[in-house]
């Protein structure tokens, strides 16, 4: 059987005909564990269903890829392509080159990693012409006890999208280190981030220390660290830019024929504590906390602190939880300026990882704290209630409806001043 014909019959597989004998324990509600509800066990089936066949989906795109590229190969050689498949072909091509002297330039040291913008490479301080900010982000990732399943999943989500809106900014966040983060700190989200190849991310950092150790380490008075740490730090960055120089295929062949444990250990030699990340420098970086508990308030963002955002998804379940984590480790806390700068904002001022993550690189943008929430903050955010929400709506389409019949009238009493005239 090939491949497709196997991935067809797992699909089939995972959706049975209605009827009495093919009902599962799950739909039947046999050995349900107690407090879980049937959505919530058909639920955790089909993400199990959807993981075992997760490895196979990927080796066939795999190879659907190399099939492609083969084919634009051969096509451009032969001067059978169409113009747009051949534009397509010299555009990788391109892109191809590119990273190969980005490559070149991160070995010499003239490049502290390789740009993920789309391969698109820059000098030391620029991605394609656009500056970086030369401070840090700390995500504390020392919370995976204290959340559930869909919490973890969430907070996985959270992460990546930092790194995606870090890597398409103008103004990109020069390093991002993730704190706490293990197969032992934190084995739920660990395993939830396997999927989405963090180990290959621009300008992210890993520790399996938490939060506290860094804040030692930049406060004690011992050597500076980065003569330690230059080396470990530059093989993983290497490390980085061979994955992704190396044949995808060959890299996913690789994937998949790899056992769990060796993948696991691969992938903690990514981890890089207790040595400095490049851009966090010991006697020049103090740390912040951000909470929005802190009686300090943020008035702007210095490349000199590095910011800390609790990585946890909660649901306002744990008061001053961030807070209170700050004090005992005494680093000093502080909050963003929301309510100064948005007065009409009545809910709790807590947003997620990634919407605070986003404020702040929109603040580095832009200037402006105003612009950067709301840029980033949701309009539900602005409404206490439903009712509230609806009325702010009621009130624009009003606005806009009054507006529209005031410009008729304008342009009717046009048309008569017109017609006098002509009278």
């Amino acid at each position: 059987m090939d491949e497709e014909s196997m991935l067809n019959a797992s699909t089939s597989m995972e959706e049975p005909q209605a009827g009495p004998s093919t009902l599962t324990s799950v739909e039947s509600g046999t050995d349900k564990p107690e407090g879980m509800s049937k959505n919530a066990m058909k639920r955790l089936a089909k993400e199990a269903r959807m993981a075992e066949l997760k490895p196979l989906k990927r080796k066939l795109e795999k190879q659907r890829r190399k099939e492609r590229k083969n084919e634009l190969s051969k096509g451009y050689i032969e001067g059978t392509l169409s113009e747009k498949d051949k534009e397509l072909y010299e555009k990788r091509k391109q892109l191809e080159k590119e990273r190969k002297i980005a490559t070149k330039k991160f070995k010499s040291g003239e490049l502290d990693s390789i740009p993920g913008n789309n391969g698109r490479i820059g000098n030391n301080n620029s991605v394609e012409g656009n500056e970086i900010w030369n401070g840090g982000i700390i995500i504390d990732l020392g919370f995976d006890k204290l959340m559930n399943e869909q919490e973890i999943k969430s907070i996985s989500s959270q992460i990546a999208y930092c790194y995606s809106s870090n890597r398409t900014a103008s103004k990109p966040i020069k390093t991002i280190l993730h704190t706490s983060f293990s197969p032992e700190h934190s084995p739920r989200l660990w395993n939830k981030m396997i999927s989405r190849n963090w180990n290959k991310w621009s300008r992210s950092y890993w520790w399996h220390q938490d939060v506290g150790e860094l804040n030692e380490i930049l406060n004690s008075n011992l050597e500076d660290l980065k003569s330690t740490s230059a080396t470990t730090i530059d093989q993983i960055e290497g490390n980085n830019v061979n994955n992704d120089n190396q044949n995808v295929n060959e890299q996913g062949k690789r994937s998949i024929e790899m056992t769990e444990d060796e993948t696991q250990k691969q992938l903690e030699d990514y981890l890089i504590g207790p040595n400095l990340p490049k851009g966090i420098i010991k006697g020049k970086h103090k740390l912040i906390y951000l909470s929005a508990d802190s009686e300090e308030e943020i008035e702007t963002l210095d490349e000199n602190e590095i910011y800390i955002i609790g990585g946890i998804v909660d649901r306002n379940r744990y008061k001053n939880l961030c807070q209170n984590k700050a004090e005992n480790l005494n680093i000093k806390t502080a909050r963003l300026p929301i309510g100064k700068f948005i007065e009409n904002l009545p809910t709790r001022k807590v947003l997620t990882v990634n919407q605070v993550f986003d404020i702040l690189l929109q603040y580095i943008a832009q200037k402006d704290w105003q612009k950067a929430f709301e840029t980033v903050i949701p309009q539900r955010k602005y409404h206490e209630s439903k009712k509230a929400k609806s009325i702010h709506n009621k009130q624009i389409n009003e606005d806009q409806s009054n507006e529209s019949v005031n410009n008729d009238d304008d342009d009717d009493a046009d048309d008569q001043e017109e017609l006098d005239e002509q009278h």
